[in-house]
């Protein structure tokens, strides 16, 4: 399910549908599940609002360990 979701707000990054990635808690069960609480998280976030709309986006770490903890950084 980590995974999962991972590319699912991998997605909406690349697309540029950042609201969709502020307001995760609307994105299912997996969201819920992937993010029980959301401090680990909330750093994405800020990384989003400091994209400059011309960069190109890189994923630095794209890894998923012991099933459910992602490393994904932008």
């Amino acid at each position: 399910m980590a995974i999962e979701f991972d590319e699912k707000v991998k997605s909406l990054i690349v697309k540029g549908d950042d609201q969709s990635v502020i307001n995760y808690n609307q994105l299912g069960k997996k969201a819920s599940l992937s993010i029980p609480t959301n401090e680990h998280f909330l750093p994405q976030l800020y990384s989003l609002v400091l994209k400059e709309k011309s960069e190109e986006i890189k994923f630095f770490t794209e890894k998923v360990t012991m099933g459910s903890v992602s490393m994904m950084g932008e």
